[in-house]
């Protein structure tokens, strides 16, 4: 009995980490994927957070999506002086197997050089 508890909370662990791994790839990849549209030539910058809020929510149940925050901004690249569009996501998602309150926090930044500018 002691062995089939124990497994049952590695099982609950494991899956704990896979919920994490693929909230962090959703997040990322609507990053990069926001980076990628506000370097567009005519996309305002501030339009590049909204376009990763929107992929999170759909990626996402509601309350996590609602936790993380993203921003946008243009910025120069330290190594070619060339401007970038960034996106920068941050917040923390539940813990779905633990009745502790534990924080996963995903911090994620995405960069793409900005179309048509010098």
């Amino acid at each position: 009995m002691l062995v089939a508890t124990l497994l049952v909370l590695l099982l609950l662990a494991v899956l704990e980490v896979a919920v994490y791994f693929y909230a962090r790839n959703v997040v990322a990849a609507s990053a990069a994927d926001a980076a990628r549209f506000a370097a567009s030539e005519d996309v305002p910058i501030a339009l590049g957070a909204r376009r990763a809020q929107q992929f999170i929510a759909e990626g996402l149940d509601g309350a996590d999506a609602r936790a993380i925050t993203c921003r946008s901004s243009v910025e120069i690249d330290a190594e070619s002086g060339l401007a970038v569009s960034v996106v920068r996501c941050r917040g923390r998602i539940r813990v779905l197997f633990s009745p502790l309150p534990l924080p996963l926090v995903i911090d994620v930044r995405s960069s793409v050089l900005r179309e048509g500018r010098r």
